[in-house]
């Protein structure tokens, strides 16, 4: 997965960054009130208009570092749209004052030119937000057509606003009418309209695609697809494959996760193209005709697809090599692996990884089908290919040869080599990188210029060339651990490796392929001697044959394709008899990605809304006060302004963890007021430097509200329980404080100047206000250099607290719920470990769960900071994508716990053979993934008991024999796709209905997830009515809402019951412990499937899903209940059979075992 995160960088240079922006932030704004206060005093035009000028070039600085900033995570949206709109807003309203006071125009046209100004600052955020829109990428899709581009014109629209705003001030200086001054502020307008219109084509297009897509899909009828959910350009990856998947005379489609890649190969390919993000919109794709999809990277967004066990997942990659990429833990995941040859399937087992034999094909590596082999001495004048990789995600993989290239390169050239110089494509992201290739390529200019010969690098060697290109051009090759190697395997032609991370003797037994070539030291001490050796005698010529069937597979030259070509087609032509139902572990994480559909979009355009409604209040305020209105209406006008704060921020005011969404908002209505407050003081009171001074402040405090709500958002490190690390620091003066006081002094200073000329007493309150702002700066501003500078020191205070697991989550739902239930025993494993969460709103969930460490770690290069040496096992509990991020590290083993057993297909998802372990209940947890075809070795599992249920109670007696009976009803959720709603709210209230019919008691506790969907909170609404109303009329003491969900836990429910309602989930696997009667109800599916498919259901009393025979299952499990013992044998198939004294020590001991073996001892591997 591509890094999103912020790379650790130096605390000053951060901090720095985050003063400039505050410096630009107050600088503007007092400059821009005091230009206006000078215009108004009658000074020189000019001194105003430096003010000015000096504003517009502060905002352009400051747009110019926002659009190259380092400082913020990369994955944070980084538009211009709107950048700085508040204070150019206050400069258009300057400008409009500097014009009435200098000029002989109207006020009118002064109010009307800035309107226009002041117009599109407040239009900007909303045209910002509607161009976060996601449009579906599609290409050659018969019967859909490509939506147009997005134009990325945001640059060119704030320089053209500048450029209106400083033409309007030197105007306005030289008497020119400000008709002049709306004429070029329309003009400049021009690239915001232009995107506007660009943005309503593409959200009308893309409604067009949406609504036809999956028809088009279905008449296409693909029979597999090429997926990839690369979120950066992958196009090798994928074009390199689709030559041979072409020649399988099967029609296919290339899907994508992002736009970006999308678009890119469609510049590459006339094969259908589709983007689908979201894990619903994937669901278009699984069509009758598709048998089969091809993968050809690892990334984490693969999971979301192989969850469907209907068609056939076959990992392809996108090279072969000796790193970890090609003994990747996840690819256990797939149906099938190809695999160049028999050293790909033994480089997994080596490394521990324990994968089915029987996934493996060996297929060779169709791609050398091109490569000539040549045999015989590199010539006298030799022509080198010199390939170094990239320098990967993590340090771990860091095998690239770049830090040397100039001394290989300079070598080369020293023995009289012709040079083809390809660095990987990666490599320019990384600027140290892209310098070192700048200084290689001036090296191959200068050489060409000396000695005429015809070096190959740029454009040239990395675009006109391919990879094979360069390979049939070459003698002898430079190269790092790469799938490059293997290529050139194929030519039987000499080639050296540099061992960047390990002495040459150690580097030969990781990575076998350096047994046929000549390995460079990374510290150059054998450069000469293997250079030497490659272009001259070659004494490991031999030795490279052998090397080659070993890793190209032992297959006829002639044809070699066609074995990849043959087995790709019998498996695409073979359709999977597996018809299972379709769903994911859980929506354990939002589909990522910026950009946002419709009804998201809609809601941030209603938050864009309040900005635009309150700025055109203040503008109309502004308007008054220039056109000379009475001062009452005025100041009606301010107040309504201002008093629209409380009912736009009621959300953020009556729930405190949300105050903090105050700061910052309604700035640019807030801006104009002070202005506005400034001119009207001059009107109704006289001129007064007090005043003036109390509008400055509250302006610069206004403006600093940016910096001070950004202060406590996402940089550097946040991490709880590490006191030596410094990072929680308390909110002195709250963000939700700042913004609130702000407001406040601003409302007070406008009822003030309505009724008297107390300026000394504004100003007053305006030096409150700033002493109150600047102690939030202060704290602000400690804790970014705080956090940043902890960053480099969180590797080394783990390394001496040594934690010896870790508990990762990579969700970004349900961390109470998920991690809550098993905190508890982590914490009785008697270990030190840490929690490493993946999504800051988890993290911040996470308060208080436990005195154990939690960090988190936005990204996966951030990830190795929290891996120390004691480090042993990682435990995981739900399926988020990203836990493939961790899992790639293989010093410590990787546990699945999943946070509920239930037969549900989040219990046997094929995902989980990518763990070393799984953790399982009981016997059924194991016999579930086989029964649905989901083969994982069996020393992978490991039956362990849930010890969340030691806590239940056996029933209280016979239920029959019972005068107040308790029915616990426990709905589960929707699922998180369009075919996974087999869920029973929906018929809830009949079935409560029924319970309350036979006099029971009903506690009612839906899953928390389904609050996220209107129609099912409106279900549990209904419920809960229809219990509050039974409660009335028959007194008994229904529970339901808070007091089920919150303040009992589900344990307690259990407890509190005598039997139960549920759907296919966990809770019936927790509750056979109690040993109480059970319903189940069987929705999407008979109540034989049902039992064929969940055996607990044969312990349970089946419901069908249209409740035909709901009132004889109630009254057989209220009454005789006759599956007393075949429950008793299900709880142990399901639970284990465990003490029930000592339940929990089943799940701590083998915690303790695997943590203390370590990695490495095969017996728990």
């Amino acid at each position: 997965m591509a890094d999103g995160g912020l790379s650790a960088p130096e605390a000053g240079r951060v901090t720095g960054a985050r003063i400039l922006d505050l410096a630009a932030e107050i600088g503007v704004a007092a400059a821009v009130t005091l230009a206006l206060a000078l215009a108004l005093v009658d000074a020189p035009e000019a001194s105003s208009v430096v003010l000015l000028l000096l504003a517009v070039a502060a905002i352009a600085g400051d747009a110019w570092r926002f659009s190259h900033r380092t400082d913020v995570p990369d994955k944070d949206a980084k538009t211009l749209l709107g950048h700085d709109g508040p204070l150019r807003g206050m400069i258009g309203a300057a400008v409009a004052v500097c014009f009435v006071a200098w000029t002989d125009a109207s006020a009118h046209a002064a109010v009307v030119a800035a309107a226009l100004s002041i117009g599109v600052v407040v239009l900007e955020p909303v045209l910002g937000q509607a161009r976060e829109y996601r449009v579906t990428f599609v290409a050659n899709l018969p019967g859909v057509r490509t939506a147009p581009p997005l134009l990325g014109l945001e640059t060119a629209a704030t320089a053209a606003h500048l450029t209106a705003l400083a033409f309007g001030a030197v105007a306005a200086a030289f008497g020119i009418s400000p008709w002049w001054w709306a004429a070029v502020t329309v003009l400049a307008a021009g690239p915001d309209v232009v995107m506007g219109v660009n943005t309503l084509v593409r959200m009308r297009a893309g409604r067009a695609i949406e609504a036809r897509i999956a028809d088009a899909i279905a008449e296409y009828a693909p029979e597999f697809i090429v997926y990839t959910a690369w979120p950066e350009d992958g196009t090798h990856q994928v074009t390199m494959w689709l030559p041979y998947l072409q020649r399988t005379g099967r029609r296919f489609l290339v899907v994508t996760r992002h736009h970006y890649p999308a678009e890119l190969l469609a510049q590459h390919t006339d094969v259908p193209v589709v983007m689908r993000h979201g894990s619903r919109d994937l669901d278009d794709l699984v069509v009758p005709s598709l048998t089969t999809a091809f993968y050809v990277n690892a990334s984490s967004g693969n999971s979301i697809f192989v969850r469907h066990h209907q068609i056939t997942h076959v990992f392809l990659g996108h090279g072969d090599s000796d790193k970890p990429t090609s003994y990747n833990p996840t690819h256990a995941m797939y149906d099938h692996i190809f695999v160049a040859g028999e050293a790909a399937i033994r480089r997994y087992a080596i490394h521990g990884i324990s994968i089915a034999p029987e996934k493996f094909d060996v297929v060779g590596r169709p791609q050398v089908e091109g490569v000539v082999r040549v045999d015989g001495p590199v010539g006298s004048e030799p022509t080198v290919l010199y390939a170094p990789t990239w320098r990967g995600h993590v340090d771990e993989t860091a095998y690239h040869s770049l830090p040397i290239a100039v001394d290989v390169v300079g070598a080369l050239l020293e023995r009289g080599a012709r040079v083809i110089f390809r660095p990987h494509p990666f490599s320019y992201r990384f600027e140290t990188d892209a310098a070192t290739i700048r200084t290689v390529q001036q090296m191959l200019r200068d050489d060409t210029d000396r000695t005429g010969r015809e070096h190959v690098f740029g454009p040239e060697a990395e675009r006109s060339m391919s990879i094979f290109d360069c390979i049939n051009a070459a003698d002898a090759m430079v190269s790092d651990v790469s799938s490059v190697v293997v290529d050139w395997l194929f030519s039987g032609k000499p080639f050296a490796m540099t061992a960047m991370t390990e002495s040459g003797r150690d580097f030969a037994a990781h990575f076998p392929i350096a047994a046929a070539s000549y390995v460079i030291e990374s510290d150059l001490s054998n450069l000469s001697r293997a250079l030497d050796d490659m272009l001259g005698a070659d004494p490991l010529a031999l030795e490279r044959a052998g090397v080659r069937t070993d890793y190209l597979g032992d297959l006829p030259a002639d044809g070699y394709a066609d074995v990849f070509v043959d087995r790709a087609r019998e498996i695409i032509d073979h359709r999977s008899t597996s018809e299972l139902p379709e769903e994911s572990a859980e929506a354990d994480t939002s589909d990522g990605g910026v950009k946002l559909s419709i009804g998201a979009v809609r809601r941030q355009l209603a938050v864009a809304a309040r900005e635009v409604v309150t700025g055109g209040l203040a503008l109309v305020t502004f308007a008054t006060v220039l056109l000379g209105a009475p001062r009452g209406v005025v100041v009606a006008s301010a107040v309504v302004t201002l008093a629209l704060y409380v009912p736009l921020h009621r959300r953020a005011t009556s729930i405190p963890r949300k105050k903090h969404e105050i700061a910052g908002t309604l700035q640019l209505a807030r801006l104009l007021l002070a202005l506005t407050l400034v001119v009207a003081w001059d009107d109704w009171w006289g001129w007064s430097w007090p005043a003036a001074a109390a509008m400055a402040l509250v302006a610069a405090c206004t403006a600093a509200e940016t910096t001070v709500f950004d202060s406590w958002e996402r940089v550097g490190l946040e991490a709880r329980n590490l006191p030596t690390l410094r990072v929680e620091i308390p909110e002195v003066v709250g963000r939700g404080t700042v913004g609130a006081a702000d407001w406040t002094v601003l409302l007070l200073a406008w009822v003030v100047a309505g009724i008297v000329a107390a300026d000394w007493l504004v100003l007053g309150l305006a030096l409150l206000l700033t002493a109150a702002v600047a102690v939030a700066v202060v704290v602000g501003l400690r804790r970014v250099h705080r956090c940043v500078d902890a960053e480099d020191r969180l590797y080394g205070t783990l390394e001496k607290i040594g934690p010896e697991f870790a508990v990762y989550f990579g969700s970004n739902v349900g961390a109470q719920y998920q991690l809550g239930m098993w905190m508890p025993y982590f914490e009785r494993i008697g270990r030190p470990f840490v929690v490493v969460a993946r999504n800051l709103t988890m993290f911040r969930a996470l308060e208080g769960i436990t005195d154990a460490p939690i960090v988190h770690r936005p990204s996966i290069r951030s990830l190795p900071e929290v891996i120390v040496p004691t480090m042993r096992a990682a435990f995981y509990v739900n399926n988020a994508p990203n836990n493939t991020h961790f899992l790639e590290r293989r010093q410590m083993a990787h546990v699945w716990l999943n946070h509920g057993d239930s037969e549900k297909p989040a219990c046997f998802n094929p995902v989980h053979a990518i763990y070393d372990r799984i953790f399982a209940a009981g016997q059924a947890g194991i016999d579930r993934y086989a029964r649905h075809g989901v083969h994982i070795p069996e020393q992978k599992f490991q039956v362990v008991g849930r010890p969340q249920v030691e806590d239940i109670e056996p029933a209280r007696g016979k239920v029959a024999d019972l005068d107040d009976v308790t029915v616990l009803y426990a709905p589960t959720w929707r699922g998180p796709y369009a075919d996974s709603e087999v869920y029973s709210l929906p018929q809830g209230e009949a079935i409560v209905r029924r319970l309350l019919e036979r006099g029971a008691r009903v506690i009612f506790r839906s899953h928390p997830f389904n609050y996220r969907f209107n129609d099912a909170a409106a279900a549990i609404t209904r419920i809960g009515a229809l219990l509050d109303a039974d409660r009335v009329v028959s007194g008994r003491r229904h529970v339901w809402g808070p007091a089920a969900e919150e303040r009992m836990s589900l344990v307690d429910c259990f407890n509190a019951s005598d039997a139960m309602v549920a759907d296919v989930s966990a809770v019936v696997s927790d509750y056979l412990q109690s040993g109480k009667p059970f319903a189940m109800v069987s929705v999407g599916r008979t109540a034989e499937a049902l039992r064929e498919e969940a055996p607990a259901a044969r312990a349970a009393y089946v419901v069908d899903g249209d409740l035909a025979n709901l009132d004889d299952a109630l009254d057989t499990m209220l009454g005789a209940d006759p599956l007393v013992d075949e429950r008793t044998r299900t709880r142990q198939y399901y639970l284990g059979d465990f003490d029930p004294g000592r339940y929990a020590d089943g799940f701590l001991d083998a915690a303790r075992r695997l943590i203390d073996a370590g990695p490495l001892d095969e017996g728990i591997r």
